[in-house]
């Protein structure tokens, strides 16, 4: 893991600031929660008399205020619109943007080069504003972190941890326009319509956890250890840990957890949202889900649910998140998991990654048929991928991530132009405390994406061109590189330290072929064994060139390459019997 503690300073010549500030006492809060208090036999007639029918969104009547760029005059119209997430998802045509709400479209008013807590906070409605750049860039789902109002009391982070969750069923007063007349509610209405009307779907995230508020106010939903303390992650102080069970020897579940996140996947629903991304989705057993996955589909049948579970070593080192594995998650309900796409960095070689690849096809067997995985190169517990080689391995990993099989391709915001962010798994908490002040560097130096405190620092708009490329590549070859497309292992000669990562993508005669160089420091040089290649075969890269330049020089069933640092390229090869003619041909269930 790389030192981050003063790697920002370094790399834009800025001191580290201190930021030692006295914790705040420990004393439980006064406010109530809040909570619906919903008839779950009135809910669930509800839920079935409206299953299979076509959603009707209508916008909310507006008042003319100073937001009138938002509201114009088809505000009142009303829009039919139909969620087909999950489908998206089994098919592999989701192509996520997840977003920190906070950060999305604040502004840096104060000219210091970084987005603080003094500045203008990212609101669901400014955030319209931005809705088709998104849009133009290819993405067609956002996953914004989580929405809710964040605990205070022993928090880590600027404005509070985003994932110490003060109240479930509340929208964060951060994120609304004050001087908007609608309700928090009716404004996130709003920005999920706009998402819609440009056929971009809305999943929001679900945290796993409580702050300490919600420890204190609701003890009935609670973890406790036997020495009666509340309990947390290991190396999570800020957060508490739900009791999902009633009696874990008779594996009862706890009925008032259960009513907690009925509710929350009925707010979702009220709202247009189209999914949810369990955040760290084995703090819970699969009993869990499979009673509140299947209770969202009474409501929507395409309601989508990604769980954020890796390889079963990594899934949660917490000691206190000792459940269930990734395929339990899949066969409980959810449709898709994290990859383990966003270590590709520390992966020492091509033969990891690909074994990596042929894994998740191998599980796709033992599962129900569209289960699929997040094929994100870098998520927001990651340090940017600026880090880990500069612009040249972001295009580098974009342009391997368009032709992966069984994953939905997946961004954070910020990749697109080479943002510097740091959020680091490992040293994440600072011993004080950082609630209810305007520091910008809140966990010993590191930048917080995680809340108001983030440096755009990259500005590289040749990201941007790539990753647009990218996103065309795979919506352009949608059957190709989907479920129906077959992935081919192709055999090498000559490299030695196993840089050079080459596949071929097959479907009905048509052939696209990947070669990458991992090795961000120097060109590599091999030889590509590929059946029935011929050597007139005309190469022409179907993405942007960047960086060191590759040379490529095509013989009968072989292809030579010197292949630049960090460069991905991708051709259409004229091959149609290639997988009459090798072993290594994977298909994805």
């Amino acid at each position: 893991m790389i030192n981050t503690t003063n790697l920002l300073a370094q790399k834009f010549n800025k001191p580290v600031l201190d930021t030692t500030v006295q914790r705040p006492a420990d004393k439980a809060p006064v406010a109530e929660a809040s909570t619906n208090k919903n008839n779950i036999l009135a809910s669930y007639l509800q839920n079935l008399s409206n299953l299979n029918k076509t959603m009707v969104v209508t916008k909310p009547e507006i008042k003319p205020t100073a937001t009138a760029k938002v509201q114009n005059a088809e505000s009142s119209q009303k829009i039919v619109y139909h969620n087909n997430l999950r489908s998206m998802i089994q098919s592999n045509s989701a192509n996520i943007l997840a977003i920190v709400p906070r950060t999305f479209n604040a502004k840096d008013t104060n000219g210091n080069g970084y987005i603080d807590g003094n500045e203008q906070c990212g609101t669901f409605l400014n955030a319209i504003d931005r809705l088709d750049e998104v849009k133009a860039d290819g993405f067609n789902t956002l996953h914004l972190l989580p929405i809710n109002p964040p605990g205070k009391l022993k928090a880590m982070g600027t404005a509070g941890s985003v994932y110490s969750p003060l109240d479930l069923l509340e929208i964060d007063p951060m994120l609304i326009d004050k001087n908007d007349p609608r309700s928090p509610k009716e404004q996130v209405k709003a920005f999920v319509d706009e998402c819609h009307k440009r056929d971009i779907k809305v999943m929001v995230d679900l945290p796993s956890c409580a702050s300490y508020e919600m420890f204190t106010q609701h003890p009935e939903w609670m973890a406790m250890e036997r020495d009666g303390l509340a309990k947390t992650p290991q190396g999570w102080n800020d957060i508490r840990m739900f009791q999902p069970w009633e009696d874990e020897s008779k594996r009862t579940l706890n009925p008032k957890l259960l009513e907690l996140h009925k509710q929350f996947v009925d707010m979702c629903i009220d709202l247009g949202i189209d999914g949810i991304r369990a955040d760290v989705a084995r703090a819970k057993p699969v009993e869990f889900w499979d009673i509140i996955i299947p209770y969202s589909r009474m409501r929507d049948p395409q309601f989508g649910w990604l769980a954020e579970t890796y390889t079963y070593e990594d899934a949660s080192p917490q000691t206190n998140m000792p459940y269930d594995r990734p395929e339990d998650s899949l066969r409980a309900g959810f449709d898709m998991i994290y990859g383990q796409y966003h270590i590709f960095h520390e992966w020492p070689d091509a033969k990891t990654f690909m074994n990596y690849v042929k894994e998740n096809l191998d599980m796709s067997y033992r599962l129900n048929p569209g289960k699929t995985v997040m094929g994100s190169f870098a998520t927001h517990d990651d340090i940017s991928p600026m880090f880990h080689g500069g612009a040249d391995y972001c295009k580098m990993t974009a342009g391997l991530q368009a032709g992966l099989p069984m994953l939905n391709m997946y961004q954070v915001d910020g990749f697109q132009n080479g943002d510097y962010y740091i959020y680091p798994w490992a040293n994440k908490f600072s011993a004080k405390t950082q609630t209810d002040n305007h520091e910008m560097t809140v966990h010993e130096g590191k930048l917080d994406i995680f809340n108001l405190s983030r440096k755009p620092g990259g500005h590289d708009e040749s990201i941007r061109t790539f990753m647009r490329a990218a996103n065309k590549l795979r919506a352009d070859n949608k059957e190709l590189l989907g479920r129906q497309g077959t992935f081919i292992e192709l055999d090498k000669v000559g490299d030695k330290n196993d840089q050079i990562i080459t596949f071929a993508r097959h479907y009905r005669g048509k052939t696209l072929l990947w070669v990458a160089n991992k090795n961000v420091d120097r060109a590599v040089a091999c030889t590509i064994k590929i059946p029935t290649l011929k050597a007139d075969q005309q190469l022409d890269n179907m993405l942007p060139s960047y960086g060191h330049e590759s040379i490529f020089q095509a013989k009968d069933g072989e292809l030579k390459v010197d292949v630049g640092p960090a460069r991905v390229h991708v051709f259409e090869i004229d091959t149609p019997d290639i997988e009459n003619h090798t072993r290594k041909v994977y298909k994805q269930r």
